[in-house]
């Protein structure tokens, strides 16, 4: 018989280190090279369209290819220039603690499966009910995001109203279930609606409420709810960064015994400053809530986190069981989340928390703030109009007319020094301005004001 090939094996320190080097030479030059793809990316992106490859390459050369790739191919989104999309960067003690996640490949699913990942989820969902003064009785699923972290909170929301309402979901599923009416903004992120249509909901039943110009939700615009109804509402509208009345709103609601979510994908971080602690005054008394440490805690991609105040309604919901499941070591985080396999999470977020600690946290969050008021002040007496002023770390700001502001966001995103990104805005085209990473500072800003001026007389 033929003698099977042997995989030659590489060397792992080699690799690393190599990797480890790259990486070093992307991060020593964020500030001073192109926010955009340079010119020659396009030809190195079409240049990756091949047949699958029979034969494997080293993979030191397939390293080095995808190091030259990341060099010329990837938006520089984690530079101190980036003010697109609410993309908050990534703090170097969370960089590093993902590292060391990665090379343990820890699975989360399980306590028994990774004893570290189920007791740093514990600390950690402990650490941040505390730091965002939500009830202490809430449990915390770590998810890819907060849209997965919205589907989960509504999973939830459903099966404790149909719990409460003795409806047998788990046996009977929807067919002939009684209809739950969901009410909210009609700003609301439009994951919030993609979720609602997985879980069942069709649009008959979602009622999107009156806002204001900033696109909070007018509370004498909340109707008559019943026991089975979902209120929806945003700690931090995505283009605006407004904040619902919570104090108002959430024990009207409850009242009449709805359930009660809060989309704070960004906001929620709020609750960490004294400075934006205001915003957030009553949220609280909500059942459900959703955040990603991304945004604004500035941990790597993928971090969400849904909050919820009744542990069984999250377990219910998103539990599964299988025979060669060992699921009696203490917390499986599995039952929390829509996955089963997942990586652990809680790692980076753990040392990031360990790291900033609550008042390095709270200064996070002020220093976007205040960038956010500065950058206002910066083009107050300029050509711009301010749609909307800061409120969090959002701004909204137009030309006299949409071409006119079409062309500067255009001209802004491919100058390369800065990057923006726009949207309409009560039928207006506006450019938007999302201030969420460290590594921006107050002379960032400074330039971001002066070329936005410049390209608005160009």
């Amino acid at each position: 018989m033929e003698e099977t090939k042997k995989v030659p094996h590489d060397d792992w320190a080699l690799l690393l280190e190599t990797a480890k080097e790259a990486a070093r030479d992307y991060l020593s030059d964020l500030e001073n090279r192109s926010v955009n793809l340079l010119p020659q990316a396009e030809d190195t992106l079409d240049r990756l369209a091949e047949e699958m490859p029979i034969e494997g390459s080293p993979a030191l050369d397939v390293l080095k290819q995808l190091i030259s790739l990341g060099r010329t191919s990837t938006i520089l989104s984690t530079g101190p220039n980036y003010y697109g999309f609410v993309t908050g960067g990534a703090l170097p003690i969370a960089l590093a603690a993902r590292w060391l996640s990665d090379v343990w490949d820890q699975n989360a699913a399980l306590e028994v499966m990774s004893p570290l990942s189920a007791r740093l989820e514990n600390l950690v969902e402990q650490w941040l009910i505390e730091l965002l003064g939500l009830p202490k009785q809430s449990v915390a699923g770590f998810v890819s995001g907060s849209s997965v972290a919205t589907l989960c909170a509504l999973a939830a929301a459903r099966e404790h109203l149909y719990q409460r309402a003795d409806w047998p979901l788990r046996d009977r599923g929807l067919n002939g279930a009684p209809s739950i009416e969901v009410y909210g903004p009609d700003t609301l992120h439009g994951s919030i609606e993609k979720a609602l249509r997985i879980l069942g909901f069709g649009r008959q039943h979602m009622h999107w409420l009156k806002t204001d110009e900033s696109g909070r939700l007018n509370p004498d615009q909340l109707p008559t709810l019943g026991p089975l109804s979902i209120l929806i509402l945003q700690a931090g509208q995505v283009c605006t960064g407004a904040f619902d009345d919570f104090e108002t709103l959430i024990p009207a609601a409850k009242a009449q015994g709805a359930w009660v979510h809060i989309d704070g994908a960004f906001g929620l971080w709020a609750a960490a400053s004294k400075l934006s602690q205001p915003l957030v005054k009553g949220v609280a008394a909500a059942d459900s809530w959703v955040t990603d440490a991304h945004k604004t805690l500035n941990v790597p991609y993928d971090s969400g986190i849904v909050f919820c105040r009744y542990g069984d309604a999250l377990t219910k919901a998103l539990s599964s069981s299988g025979s060669y499941l060992q699921s009696d070591r203490g917390r499986d985080g599995m039952d929390l989340t829509l996955e089963m396999s997942r990586r652990a999470r809680a790692i980076e977020l753990w040392a990031t928390i360990k790291s900033l600690g609550s008042d390095g946290i709270a200064e996070l969050v002020t220093r976007f703030c205040d960038h956010a008021v500065l950058l206002h002040q910066l083009l107050e007496n300029s050509p711009y109009t301010i749609v909307s002023r800061p409120i969090f770390n959002q701004m909204l700001v137009a030309l006299a007319d949409d071409d006119a502001t079409t062309r500067a966001l255009t001209a802004l995103q491919q100058s390369g020094k800065a990057w923006v990104s726009g949207a309409q805005w009560q039928g207006r085209q506006v450019i938007r301005i999302s201030i969420c990473n460290w590594r921006t500072e107050a002379k960032h800003i400074e330039r971001l004001a002066h070329l936005m001026i410049e390209v608005s007389q160009a």
